[in-house]
């Protein structure tokens, strides 16, 4: 399978077709897809979504996908990389873009392609990308600045909409099942703070007993509720082992880790190696296929 590359932060590609020309395909960077026009089916790891015109994609390096175009269609690729919110290699503006660019792709919820969007969010995703696109094509005084915070824009807005859509479902739900999806919602918001992530002050939170959640976490998720902590830290690390530069030391900080030994026994046992030579098979990868 390829896997397209793209060495440049930010890059916008426009174009219409009536058949869909390239492979199911994966790439080392992020793409927002927008459906200006056209009817068919966006096959996302192996899930058809049936697109329309006005759709909205958010597609991670993790993705699979390609497209059947069913009626001529007009695409819109805004496509980046962390690079594009390095600004002036602040390590705090890098951390936060990557918080939020991971509380929409490691949602426990949302399969990829499943964001319900209010009318009025697309609307205005829709401007800021043709703002972005003038300012791309008719670069300015801070044009660069203006592209980067708009896709940080378009982002959060992506991200609310996240949130609208777990409002909704957790309404309708069962009392327990709900419990759970506000455990898994918190554990997805407070992940990066290990205070936060006690047992007794998640327990607290929930207003459930420290014995009980674990015991209630277990029966519904299948797994011991530290087992699942501490395997979605390491799925953060190993996210950011590849598409940043920060550094094993940095990321066991940021994510939670008593240190960096820790994070690297918990990666090796599920990787089988440790994260400088993930991240060493990698990048050595990524240069044999370019």
């Amino acid at each position: 399978m390829p896997t397209f590359k793209q060495h440049i932060p930010f890059v916008i590609t426009e174009f219409e077709a009536d058949i869909w020309n390239y492979p199911p395909h994966n790439h080392d960077h992020f793409e927002i897809i927008l459906i200006k026009k056209g009817v068919g089916k966006h096959i996302i790891n192996n899930i058809p979504f049936q697109y329309q015109e006005n759709d909205l994609f958010l597609i991670s390096p993790n993705d699979t996908h390609y497209f059947t175009i069913e009626k001529r269609t007009s695409f819109c690729y805004l496509k980046f990389t962390e690079l594009l919110f390095k600004k002036d290699g602040n390590i705090q503006e890098k951390a936060k873009w990557m918080q939020r660019i991971e509380s929409i792709l490691f949602n426990p919820n949302l399969a990829p392609g499943d964001i319900k969007y209010a009318d009025k969010d697309k609307e205005r995703i829709f401007d800021i990308v043709d703002m972005i696109i003038e300012e791309h094509h008719h670069p300015r005084n801070y044009s660069g600045e203006i592209i980067a915070d708009a896709v940080n824009i378009i982002l959060s807005i992506i991200a609310r909409n996240i949130c609208n859509l777990y409002c909704d479902k957790q309404i309708q739900m069962e009392a327990n099942k709900k419990k759970i999806n506000e455990l898994l919602t918190y554990i997805r918001y407070h992940i990066y703070d290990p205070e936060l992530m006690r047992m007794e002050v998640i327990a607290e939170h929930l207003n459930m007993s420290k014995n009980y959640i674990s015991i209630f976490f277990k029966n519904h998720i299948g797994q011991s509720l530290q087992k699942y902590i501490q395997q979605y830290r390491t799925t953060l690390a190993e996210n950011r082992i590849r598409l940043s530069d920060f550094t094993i030391s940095e990321i066991s900080h940021q994510l939670g880790f008593t240190d960096e030994s820790h994070l690297i026994r918990h990666f090796k046992k599920k990787y089988g190696v440790t994260p400088g030579e993930y991240r060493k098979r990698f990048n050595k990868k990524t240069i044999h296929q370019e």
